[in-house]
């Protein structure tokens, strides 16, 4: 029994270091947001922003979870929108996108 335990744990914890993050590179902005708007060019943003930072996060083929992540990680530094600006393709797998990058706003109007 005791090395069932060993195991169960062993593969959580491989589990959880593979776990998909997102990386950023910026200022975070106090307090956090509870919604953030979308969008996929600055050209749609209508308010005055300003960047707080750049976002990417691997990309699995499910639009969906790559903008609920974003857009869940935007709330918690105090984001009031994202721009997702488009992917980043690896030089050695050119058939897929590896990374989905997004730009993190705050609003100052």
């Amino acid at each position: 029994m005791k090395n069932y335990h060993f195991f169960v744990i062993g593969l959580c914890l491989l589990l959880s270091s593979c776990s998909l993050a997102i990386t950023y590179i910026g200022e975070t902005a106090t307090p956090p947001t509870t919604s953030v708007d979308v969008f996929y060019s600055e050209h749609d943003v209508t308010s005055h922003f300003k960047v707080l930072g750049h976002m990417s996060y691997p990309y699995g083929g499910d639009q969906e979870v790559v903008k609920k992540q974003l857009t869940n990680y935007a709330k918690k530094i105090g984001a009031d929108a994202i721009v997702i600006t488009g992917s980043t393709v690896s030089e050695t797998n050119k058939s897929s996108s590896d990374y989905v990058n997004a730009e993190a706003l705050k609003y100052t109007n």
